[in-house]
């Protein structure tokens, strides 16, 4: 509901209405057998300003009393002189509980109105709290893991023997899937946790996938490639890296060497899609429609299994931004994952959903993959 907050509009435009209602109350008197149109006048103009800002209880009531009697005086004075029939002081009772419904609605959409805004602030501050439980949590665990960590390289460089150093070895790389892990839940909780409007901003998409295909290019042997022709468009650039991060560390996990990985952003059928897609050992048919949900890995991975999280982030990434997930994969050929965007997040500043499921359901494709779009 559309209201005026200014506390200097609210006493002007008060003292202007009470100038229009004095001059079409002395207009009813003034003027016998023409007193409708001003009658209806001062009731229209005090149920639109009744409708702009809140009046006490108080002073509704008193102005809604001094109008019907006023206005009631006019027309029963007119109708006492024949100049108006009588049945037209009908309206003094239907007028005054029209009006008085009309006051009764308003109230009504303003306690409505004011519980929404006194739950939207309470899911504010939890979620606000959330993160900052996250963030600090995830800080605690990863600095005792970095401690951790530093004992044991310490073991291991000074083991006096193989086994022993293996040992530590194999303790190292435990510290390191739990950091990763907890790197993960942060990424999560913080995506579920955030507000419609959280971070988004005027980014380059081109220019952060040429970034995230640079990074992995660098650190994985595999035939990279990528090409983008989207340009700018609204979003969260931390979180859209992390969704790109996740779905380009699944395809170095489950490829080798001689295997593509291609990261391709575009746009097609009115809307923007990113693809990262690889030729390695995909996911059979069966798995597709539960490898986006949480500790969730395909049936083949084996000891390339993660924590089932990679792909349960990017979704919520995506649904964060009104947009659709599609995985689409085949054994033996590879997996395209497909992240489906609205177009006018190009256009303009678009509304951006709680990780809630308030931006709808998710979109997951179960076709095998087109072996000429993964091998070329």
């Amino acid at each position: 509901m559309w209201a005026i907050d200014s506390s200097r509009a609210k006493p002007l435009l008060a003292a202007l209405w009470v100038i229009f209602a004095v001059v079409n109350a002395w207009l009813m008197f003034a003027l016998p057998g023409r007193e409708t149109i001003p009658y209806h006048l001062i009731w229209a103009s005090f149920a639109l300003l009744y409708g702009l800002f809140p009046w006490s209880r108080v002073i509704t009531w008193l102005v809604f009393m001094t109008i019907t009697v006023v206005t009631g005086i006019a027309l029963l004075k007119h109708a006492t002189s024949g100049i108006i029939g009588w049945e037209e002081c009908s309206e003094i009772v239907l007028m005054g509980v029209l009006v008085a419904l009309l006051i009764w609605h308003v109230n009504r959409q303003r306690i409505v109105q004011a519980h929404l805004a006194e739950l939207r602030e309470i899911e504010r501050v939890r979620a606000h709290n959330r993160d900052v439980a996250a963030r600090f949590g995830s800080h605690e665990v990863r600095t005792r893991l970095t401690i951790a960590r530093g004992f044991a390289e310490l073991v291991r460089d000074a083991a006096p023997d193989e086994t022993m150093h293996d040992d530590a070895g194999r303790i190292l790389a435990e510290l390191d899937k739990a950091s990763a892990l907890t790197t993960q839940l942060l990424t999560l909780v913080r995506v579920e946790a955030s507000s419609p409007r959280a971070d988004v901003q005027m980014i380059d998409l081109d220019e952060l996938l040429d970034g995230v295909s640079s990074r992995w290019a660098a650190t994985f042997d595999r035939q990279w490639s990528h090409s983008s022709g989207v340009g700018l468009m609204f979003g969260d650039p931390e979180r859209l890296e992390a969704a790109l991060y996740c779905l380009v560390e699944n395809a170095t996990k489950f490829t080798v060497e001689s295997d593509l990985i291609a990261i391709d952003a575009g746009v097609k059928d009115d809307e923007i899609q990113v693809s990262v897609r690889d030729s390695g050992s995909g996911i059979p048919q069966e798995d597709l429609a539960r490898v986006t949900e949480m500790f969730q890995t395909g049936s083949t991975a084996g000891a390339r299994a993660g924590s089932g999280l990679g792909l349960a982030i990017v979704r919520a990434i995506v649904t964060a931004h009104n947009g659709t997930l599609e995985v689409a994969s085949a054994v033996g050929v590879g997996t395209r994952v497909t992240i489906h965007l609205p177009l006018s997040l190009r256009e303009r500043r678009g509304q951006l959903a709680r990780g809630d499921g308030s931006a709808g359901p998710n979109r997951l494709g179960t076709r095998p993959v087109d072996i000429s779009l993964v091998r070329s």
